[in-house]
Formats: structure tokens, sequence, C-alpha cells
């Protein structure tokens, strides 16, 4: 299945004017000839050169004045969103060097620990307002079928587990609504997978094709804007927001510190999936450990230790479970073929 690519489409010199300009292209034919989609890191490479052209014009070397300007923290940015930031520009001085030219590589360090994030865990009863409240979302006057597409974006993240990156950037294509199953093209760890839906989900997508090819007949996103194209992370964000404050689902204080957590994300829809999924065989008395290898292929994690990371969310804990969650895999996963979970 193809599709077309949410890579940024640029002039004949990639619209960069620094000095840096031939790197930074060059960078960015290398990543994009390995099959990166790069699109994030991309867009940081480009506002950098802006950057570069504006206070260093003319400059052909990547300096430590330079790079520490862009590295520096910006008011109310979360050490998160700087990281993500400043890694394209020192892997832009990793590729220079790499190269044979001088260039100043920022110091793996700055800007300090990643912070993780502590998800919302939603009730059973919170799930049911939040649903309750995207079926009651209107229509706008500014165009596409928000009302149709909200309920169905929100049932597929928290029903697959799907990042909501995942989830929004679906070709049409990428559902097979004969089979039952959506193809995850390029995620993180730029690898595909393949996930299958159930019954009930595989029907409510099939209504939901229906109404929505009516008004998007020849659409290129599974969920489509208004020109029939992707929407943007940020509208999405914005969607749950609404969705979230409707249900009355409001933050949590932490049990350690007392300080109010974030606000519910919708990454924490693909939390719940899996959290729930989790208590649901400690419950049936299933053996934990035989699951999580499904259970990693079918969240898309390369690293086995990031799905581990999930069974210290669960709230109910099974013995077993309980143990499990402080140790490391020591076994290879076994070749299995991916199910929905």
């Amino acid at each position: 299945m193809t599709g077309p690519t949410d890579r940024p489409v640029s002039g004949p010199s990639g619209g960069l004017s620094s000095g840096l300009a031939p790197h930074i292209e060059s960078l960015l034919a290398l990543k994009h000839a390995v099959g990166l989609p790069y699109v994030e890191s991309e867009r940081h490479l480009r506002h950098f050169d802006a950057m570069c052209a504006q206070d260093f014009p003319g400059q052909a070397t990547l300096s430590a004045e330079m790079a520490m300007r862009w590295a520096a923290s910006r008011p109310g940015e979360h050490v998160n969103g700087q990281m993500r930031r400043i890694t394209p520009v020192r892997q832009l001085g990793k590729h220079m060097v790499g190269c044979g030219t001088p260039a100043y590589v920022i110091a793996p360090g700055i800007p300090g620990r990643q912070v993780r994030y502590r998800p919302h865990v939603f009730s059973s009863e919170q799930l049911r307002a939040i649903f309750a409240a995207a079926d009651q979302i209107v229509a706008t006057p500014y165009g596409g079928r928000r009302e149709v597409i909200i309920p169905a974006i929100f049932r597929m993240i928290y029903c697959l587990g799907l990042r909501p990156g995942e989830a929004r950037r679906l070709y049409r294509n990428d559902v097979d609504l004969a089979r039952g199953s959506l193809h995850i093209r390029q995620s993180k760890g730029h690898k595909d997978r393949l996930v299958f839906m159930s019954a009930d989900l595989h029907e409510y997508c099939r209504r939901y094709d229906a109404v929505i090819g009516m008004h998007h007949p020849d659409r290129i996103a599974f969920f489509p804007n208004r020109t029939g194209g992707f929407y943007s992370a940020s509208t999405i964000d914005c969607w749950f927001n609404e969705v979230t404050a409707t249900a009355g689902v409001k933050t949590t204080r932490s049990k350690t510190t007392g300080r109010a957590l974030p606000l519910p994300r919708v990454y924490d829809l693909r939390h719940a999936h899996v959290v729930e999924n989790i208590n649901r065989w400690a419950r049936a008395g299933r053996n934990p450990e035989a699951m999580l290898a499904y259970l990693s292929i079918h969240l898309g994690h390369s690293n086995p230790d990031d799905t581990w990371y999930y069974f210290h969310l669960a709230a109910d804990f099974h013995p077993d479970l309980r143990e499990l969650a402080n140790t490391g895999i020591e076994s290879i996963l076994p070749e299995v073929v991916c199910h929905g979970v």
C-alpha cells in the first residue's frame, strides 16, 4: 500500500537560505534515502536554518554559538520538547563531522534527562463519559465532518491501542474493511505493522466509512479534513480537550507529591487500552509473560522494555504481574502473527 508522503514540499534549493543549507540538505537527503519520515526533525532543521540566516548570515560552519543559541530553553518550553528540537541539530553536527567538515556537536547531556510522562489512567466511568461526549459533538460552520470523525477516531485509538499520530495519519487504503485490518506504516521505530479490529469495531468503522464517503468520496485520509487530507496533531488535541471537558474528566493529583498531574491527553487512551488488557489477563488467570510478546508486537514496540512499562500502570496487579513488573526480559520474543489485543 502506498500513499502520498507527509514530507514537506520544498523548492529547487529546498527553501533553505543559511550558509548551512548544503549540509542540511545533505542530511535530509540521507534520512529520506534510508526511508525515514523525519518530518518533525526536518521542520526543526528548517527553523534552525531560518535562525542562522537571520542571525549568522553567510556563516557556513556550525559554531558553538549557533548551536547553543538554538539549544537555549524557551519560556514555558518542556524539557521533552526542547530535547526534540535540539536532537536534529546535534545530528547535523555529527553529519557534518562525518563528511569531513568541522562542526560543533551539541553534547548529549543537553538539555538534561527526558521527563517520562505519568499518564492519566481513566476509570470505566470516565471512558463511558468520554465516548458519550464524543457522540454528542456537533458540526461547525468551518467545514469538515468532525461530528462523524471525532467519535470514530477516539474509538479506534482506544480499541486498538494506537498512537494518536498513527490514527491521524491513516490513509484510506490503509484500512481494509473487508478483512477488518489496519496497516500502520512507518510509525515509531520506522516499522510497519498490521493490527486487526474486533467485530464490533469493524462494524462501526464500516458504518463510519459509508457516512464519511458521502462527504469525501475521493479522500486520501481515512479521517479526512475538509480538503480530504490529514488533520494536524493540534486539532486532535483540541478535540480531546473539548470531549474530556464535556465528560467532566479533570486532572488528578499525584499520590506522592500532591501536585496536580497534567490534563489527560489523547495518548492516554492508548494507555487505557493496554492497562485494561493487562488487568483482564490477570483476572482471567492467563500467563502474562506469554501474552507480553503479542502485546509488544501489537503496540509496535521494538524494545520490550517499553511494554514492561505498562505493567507498572495496571491498577490491580495479579501477584505474578507484580513480580514480573520488576524484572527485565531475558528471553527472545517468539515469532508470532500480530493479532488485536
